[in-house]
């Protein structure tokens, strides 16, 4: 579902528990401009995830591509490994077809070897390793191509 301003506060301790470096501004934005493309996941009325993405246009030969970027992602400790950060990354994309999105980008810090595997597994795959995009030193690039 989208997000509303009464799920701040638990999307905020959930970012806090799965990264480390980034700080709650960046959320707020994203929560305050990109509102119809920020969801959150609920299991009886409590938040247990969150993701939110932006659009990128690309020139093409055919004029544009549209291409989504997962700015974040991450799900509460407790409700990991159950399903939940697949079901939410399976919702996001099906709206970003719905949305003639033609590919997704992503980052991940190399250590995170369970987001690794789940991204994996929906499609994702690795381009090329880059630093300090993901409050990481050292992170993936991952695609999943929707066309």
């Amino acid at each position: 579902m989208p997000i509303e301003d009464v799920m701040l506060p638990e999307v905020f301790r959930i970012q806090e528990e799965g990264f480390e470096n980034q700080g709650q501004n960046e959320l707020i934005k994203y929560s305050r401009k990109l509102r119809k493309i920020f969801y959150v996941i609920k299991s009886q009325d409590q938040v247990v995830g969150y993701s939110t993405y932006y659009i990128r246009l690309i020139p093409s030969l055919k004029g544009f591509k549209k291409i989504s970027v997962i700015c974040s992602i991450s799900v509460d400790k407790s409700f990991r490994r159950k399903g939940f950060g697949e079901k939410l990354l399976k919702e996001s994309i099906q709206e970003m077809k719905l949305n003639k999105i033609t590919s997704v980008l992503l980052y991940v810090s190399v250590n995170n070897t369970s987001a690794i595997k789940l991204y994996e597994k929906l499609g994702f795959r690795i381009i090329k390793e880059t630093r300090n995009i993901c409050g990481d030193k050292r992170c993936y690039e991952m695609e999943l191509n929707l066309v």
